[in-house]
This record gives structure tokens, C-alpha cells and sequence, in this order.
């Protein structure tokens, strides 16, 4: 993983999406409504217990060992939102409406090396994190060794004393199955804003 966390890593050589397979990846996360069959208490407990090992790598910032839960098929996809009158009957979510991210594995790992660069200002001083995962719920999916899941995140950030803010909101993933464990393979997060009432969204989701 040291690639990652080294400035002139060749983010070409990382793996990638093209626009069509980004797009039916969206259009999935889009069509999962949790309506699988529920997973067995043992496979629900031992995916909570990958959420919580991801929230404490992101509140301590070990991205090396973050990126390495991530599928090399990854679309990592946060789509704006609209406010809508009830009546309109539009689609909620998208695939090809804007999106604050819209992103592959190599995408992620260009950012993740912007964060070790030591050139972005907004994370220095750093930002601290605390970030939890609750409601989770996992469903089968027709694919053996994969999952959907439906939970609720909440985000704290304080940077330099007086700036802070929170963010709430939830995600869908699609996780894999590996030796060892999990990979996230989709991970769409949803936030009830139509406007960003934070800074920035420098960290991960």
C-alpha cells in the first residue's frame, strides 16, 4: 500500500472505471431497497464488526490499511439531491445527474495521496474524526458472497479549535467476501441536505 501514500505514484497503473461501468454501477446502487432476504444474526454480527473496525480507521486516519477494504472494482458515490414537491415522480437518484462524488479505487487513491502530500491546506492542522455506523441491516443478494447493506452514519469534525460540523446521513454498500474478511465493491452515501451546509467534504464517507 505504500503506492498510495507516495506522491508520484503512477495513479494511471490504479485500479479504474470507465464512464458505462460507473454508470451501471450507480444505476445498482440506485435499484438496492432492501428488499433480499435478511442475512443470519452471524453473518449481520460479523459485518457490524467490519463497519466499526472502518469508522476507527477513518477517525485515525490510517487510510493505507483503509484502502485496502476497498474492491478493485470500487464506485464510491455520493449523488447531489433535489428538493421535489411529493407530486413530481422523477427518478430521486440519478445515474447521470451531478454528484459531489463520483469515484473509482484510483480515484480514491489520488486523494488519499493529496492527504500525505503535506500540500493540503484544509487538513493542516488536521481534521479530528469521529465517525459511527448504527442501524445496519445486510441482505443477500443473488451473487454467493456478496452482500447489500442499508445503515445510518454519523460524522463529528473539528479542525482548529472552532470549526466544527456534523454530518449525518446514510449509505447503501455492496460488499464482498474475502480471505479475511470484507471489501466494499459500491458504497453510495445519502445525506438529507440539497445544500452542503459543511466547508468541505475532505474526508471519506
Amino acid at each position: 500500500m505504500t503506492a498510495v501514500m507516495d506522491r508520484k505514484a503512477d495513479y494511471s497503473t490504479f485500479p479504474s472505471l470507465n464512464k458505462q461501468q460507473a454508470r451501471m454501477a450507480a444505476a445498482q446502487l440506485v435499484a438496492m431497497r432492501g428488499e433480499g432476504r435478511a442475512v443470519e444474526d452471524v453473518i449481520l454480527g460479523r459485518v457490524e464488526r467490519f463497519y466499526r473496525r472502518e469508522a476507527r480507521l477513518l477517525d485515525e486516519e490510517r487510510y493505507g490499511e483503509w484502502y485496502e477494504l476497498l474492491a478493485d472494482d470500487l464506485f464510491y458515490w455520493m449523488p447531489m439531491r433535489e428538493n421535489r414537491y411529493r407530486r413530481d415522480e422523477r427518478q430521486e437518484f440519478d445515474p447521470d445527474a451531478m454528484a459531489f462524488f463520483d469515484e473509482s479505487k484510483a480515484d480514491i487513491a489520488v486523494r488519499i495521496g493529496r492527504l500525505s502530500s503535506g500540500l493540503a491546506w484544509t487538513e493542516d492542522p488536521a481534521t479530528r474524526h469521529v465517525f459511527s455506523v448504527t442501524n445496519v441491516e445486510v441482505f443477500e443478494t443473488p451473487v454467493s458472497g456478496e452482500f447489500e447493506t442499508h445503515h445510518v452514519f454519523s460524522q463529528y469534525r473539528n479542525r482548529s479549535e472552532h470549526d466544527e460540523s456534523t454530518i449525518c446521513g446514510r449509505r447503501r454498500d455492496l460488499i464482498r467476501v474475502v480471505e479475511g474478511g470484507f471489501q466494499i465493491v459500491r458504497r453510495m452515501i445519502i445525506l438529507p441536505q440539497s445544500v452542503l451546509l459543511a466547508k468541505n467534504l475532505s474526508a471519506f464517507f
